[in-house]
């Protein structure tokens, strides 16, 4: 029988959620399987995604900025990593291997089914369903992307306001997710930013479709099974919605003819022959 590693700790991840998802995650579950005893170096609210695997967590709170990526602008990965280990250094001995937050492969080209080499080791990242099936609370999820990081990328409220009164004739109940510093909601839709990734991937799991604009939670809408119609520019998410970053081959319709600005009657005329 092979002798396993000792410990592995991964991470700080600092960057965007998205690719927290399809960049990292999944890779490090894969290289866990290497080791007796797995940390993962995370935001509290990111545990949910590591805990069928992970042996302990390590909490951080990266300093304030631009998520982009697998980094935050005008914070260095390296220095940052240095001052949460520094606080750890009980951990660190010559039985403890540390992976930091790196670009894998080449993402989004990267397809989910591509090994990767890592020193002594050859991975493929490996992806759960998150969530329960559970009774439907509700029938569609939006999230309302409301960044600072390519602002032209954020659809106005009073689309959503439009498209949330299309969907609702026949007194369907809208939810929307994402974080509160950086989504939107509008009135007459549940309002569940912020809620433990848990409730989220639950929600995701046994709604119809999600809708929303290229973000990390339509990404998360993936891992949870959830259907999903999305928006944005296929020269940047090329195919990584229907195929790279779709392991678990969840339904899924990207529009890009009008990129980040459709309307909302295009959108809902496009769902309807989706659905039908």
């Amino acid at each position: 029988m092979l002798e396993l590693n000792k410990r592995l700790i991964a991470g700080p991840w600092i960057g965007e959620f998205g690719w927290e998802l399809f960049a990292w995650q999944g890779y490090i579950r894969a290289l866990s399987e290497n080791f007796n005893e797995t940390i993962i170096v995370c935001r509290p609210s990111s545990r949910a995604l590591y805990e069928d695997f992970a042996n302990d967590f390590i909490d951080i709170y990266p300093p304030k900025g631009l998520a982009d990526s697998f980094f935050i602008h005008g914070v260095d990965p390296g220095l940052y990593a240095k001052e949460v280990f520094m606080k750890h250094r009980h951990l660190l001995n010559k039985e403890t291997s540390i992976f930091t937050p790196r670009r894998i492969g080449f993402p989004p080209h990267t397809h989910f089914s591509e090994e990767i080499e890592f020193k002594d080791f050859l991975i493929k990242p490996k992806y759960i369903k998150y969530g329960s099936e559970a009774k439907r609370k509700y029938d569609y999820v939006f999230h309302i992307r409301d960044r600072d990081l390519r602002k032209e990328d954020n659809w106005s409220l009073s689309n959503w306001e439009k498209l949330y009164n299309m969907l609702i004739k026949g007194g369907e109940r809208v939810a929307c997710i994402g974080t509160t510093k950086e989504s939107g909601l509008i009135d007459g839709a549940d309002d569940l930013r912020d809620k433990d990734l848990d409730d989220v991937f639950d929600i995701l799991r046994n709604c119809k479709t999600v809708f929303g604009p290229s973000s990390g939670p339509m990404h998360l809408s993936s891992l949870c099974g959830g259907p999903h119609l999305v928006w944005g520019d296929r020269k940047l998410s090329l195919t990584r919605y229907e195929n790279n970053w779709n392991p678990l081959r969840t339904p899924v319709l990207f529009l890009d003819e009008y990129q980040y600005q459709p309307s909302p009657e295009y959108i809902f005329e496009r769902f309807t022959q989706w659905k039908n």
